[in-house]
């Protein structure tokens, strides 16, 4: 029987160190003592920490792969490097245990664990040396059948001390599940806010959540808010840092209608695009979400393949304090790709979900949140080839200018497979569709932002499954290079020489 927290104690031991120094985190080295008033510097990241949620596996039923790769080039991490120059070494471990199931040493390929076992506990991914600077890792589950049938995709992320997702619900047949994991050795202390249709959701068995050092905890959200039909969740920590990951399923009677791994949108601001709304037919659910004490005045613009514009209706969108607003965009895009920009006079967050499949057979589900802007190049560590499989880039830009994006294929060795550049028209949407040869099974894509506007965007896959699609999206984002190293300041108490304390993993 499910509890509204599970709890997954999981042994830790000196895997702590491994997630001691995280993302956005420098290594300890011996500092120098500074001129007066220097500012702190940016350093190429040395050590980066990833957590995958839940790498699942039902025999006959479904399976997971996580891959993980450092694909960035010299020219794309900025930042001087220290002085002290680390091992590089990438490796795949379970959460609480000191062996690696998967290891690679080299930029530009793919480090791959396939989850052909049950009870796997969440998966973590540690770089070092040159290989931290952008890693990029994340799972894809693919299930043929029952009610979590479909593809989903989620992002392997770095533990932080705040997390937004919006379009979740506790409507009849919807479920979601917010999977916090603590990679650290201190408790961490989390609180979840929810909001609804009606506003802030008064649960307090959500808050003061003391989850462990080496552990995870699973909150059913219908649970803490059985009768909210639209939700958004913000995850903050009192004490420590977590990674927050969130899974939203459907059904239908006993008919299938998706499930997918929401992505974390960016903070509430008054400017967010989420691109990546899929072509074709069926719902496109926008949410928005008000979390502060004002009424919020949205204006809802699309970029479409051809160009911006306001919906009609839709110009001026009114969300109440607290709230979460629902709005359908499917007759608005037409069946066309497209993303959505909000201009609002107080912050909001937002997502879009896209429903794919006949109405009268099992469908599935692709969620996109707000997000920013690609800044050089973004990474999309994991996409399946095959005949019955499409993959399709949806690149949007809100700037008067066009903007150029270069795209390569890999192979998992590094291998390049095919190279295009390609142009988005100012305010609108451009539709990618990749090719791979027939015999890559998987594969990896870079999408380089060289000029122009800003680029957001996000990487459909489709399978066409004999009893319906299977559908996930990755969204594009540029992955963290560097950590700010503070100045040092003398302290003759200190002592001399101190050294770099080591890892379960890497030693």
């Amino acid at each position: 029987m499910k509890t509204v927290m599970k709890g997954v104690a999981l042994r830790f031991g000196a895997v702590a160190a491994v997630a001691g120094v995280l993302v956005g985190v420098a290594s300890v080295v011996p500092p120098r003592v500074p001129e007066a008033g220097r500012p702190p510097s940016r350093v190429a990241l040395e050590r980066a920490t990833l957590v995958c949620p839940e790498p699942s596996f039902v025999r006959g039923v479904s399976s997971t792969d996580v891959a993980a790769i450092s694909a960035l080039t010299e020219a794309d991490i900025p930042g001087r490097r220290s002085g002290r120059r680390l091992e590089p070494a990438l490796d795949i471990a379970p959460l609480g245990q000191t062996k690696a199931v998967a290891s690679g040493t080299r930029r530009h390929e793919v480090v791959s664990y396939s989850v052909r076992t049950s009870e796997v506990p969440p998966l973590l991914v540690a770089a070092r040396g040159d290989l931290a600077p952008g890693v990029t890792a994340g799972q894809l589950t693919r299930t043929d059948e029952g009610p979590l049938r479909g593809l989903a995709e989620a992002l392997c992320v770095a533990p932080a001390s705040e997390f937004w997702f919006v379009g979740a619900g506790s409507e009849v047949g919807r479920h979601g599940r917010v999977y916090l994991t603590n990679a650290d050795e201190g408790t961490a202390h989390v609180d979840l806010l929810l909001f609804d249709e009606k506003g802030p959701v008064a649960a307090e068995t959500g808050r003061g959540l003391a989850i462990k050092g080496g552990s995870q905890m699973v909150v059913e959200l219908d649970r803490l808010a059985p009768t909210s039909k639209r939700l958004a969740v913000a995850v903050r920590t009192r004490q420590g840092r977590v990674t927050a990951a969130l899974r939203d399923d459907a059904v239908q009677g006993e008919t299938p209608q998706g499930v997918d791994w929401i992505p974390a949108a960016v903070p509430p601001a008054r400017d967010v695009v989420v691109p990546g709304i899929a072509p074709g037919s069926g719902e496109r659910v926008l949410s928005i979400v008000a979390p502060g004490d004002s009424t919020a005045t949205v204006e809802v613009s699309i970029l479409s393949p051809q160009g911006s514009f306001r919906p009609a209706g839709l110009e001026r969108v009114e969300v109440k304090p607290g709230a979460v607003t629902q709005i359908r965009l499917d007759e608005v895009t037409q069946k066309s790709a497209a993303a959505v920009r909000l201009t609002s006079d107080v912050p909001v967050t937002a997502s879009v979900r896209s429903v794919v499949g006949a109405t009268d057979g099992p469908r599935d589900v692709v969620h996109t949140a707000a997000t920013r802007a690609v800044a050089g190049t973004a990474v999309v560590p994991l996409t399946l080839g095959g005949a019955r499989r499409s993959a399709t880039l949806l690149l949007s830009t809100t700037s008067q200018r066009s903007a150029s994006a270069t795209i390569t294929l890999h192979a998992l060795d590094g291998r390049p497979l095919d190279k295009t550049e390609t142009t988005v028209r100012p305010g609108s949407t451009a539709a990618v569709k990749l090719t791979a040869p027939a015999r890559e099974k998987h594969y990896v894509i870079t999408v380089r932002s060289d000029s122009g506007g800003p680029l957001y965007g996000a990487r459909l896959l489709v399978e066409n499954a004999p009893d319906g699609p299977l559908a996930s999206a990755w969204p594009l984002f540029s992955g963290a290079t560097t950590a700010v190293r503070p100045v040092a300041r003398p302290d003759p108490t200190a002592g001399i020489g101190s050294e770099e304390p080591r890892d379960a993993i890497f030693g």
